[in-house]
């Protein structure tokens, strides 16, 4: 029973939470990211992120960062797989940059807890 009541106080403080954003909703953004599949990496290493997008929770104008976009400005969409690690820090440099002029924002995501 005491499990139930901390849940049932963690859903009303989360809710209250979320109800305080959503009035303030000018500087609230949404994000969430893609990586490659954790399944199909043969080498052990960390995956790639291949995508972030981030939604202005007020206009609703999403803002996305990709492998594949940064591949097309370079010139090298057709070649993506001998590039992915100079095509990966591009496409995180324009997302911290956008970062670094949103410090002031709330940013919400889901799932971005661990690297599951």
């Amino acid at each position: 029973m005491a499990n139930a009541k901390y849940r049932i106080k963690r859903r009303k403080n989360a809710l209250k939470e979320l109800n305080e954003l959503v009035e303030r909703h000018s500087n609230l953004l949404i994000i969430h990211y893609s990586c490659e599949s954790f399944y199909n990496i043969k080498d052990g290493r960390t995956p790639r992120i291949t995508a972030i997008a981030v939604r202005y929770f007020n206009t609703g104008q999403t803002i996305s960062f990709s492998i594949h976009n940064v591949a097309e400005k370079q010139g090298k969409l057709n070649s993506i797989e001998y590039h992915y690690n100079e095509l990966e820090k591009s496409m995180l440099d324009e997302f911290y940059q956008f970062v670094s002029t949103h410090i002031n924002f709330k940013w919400i995501h889901w799932n971005m807890r661990d690297i599951k």
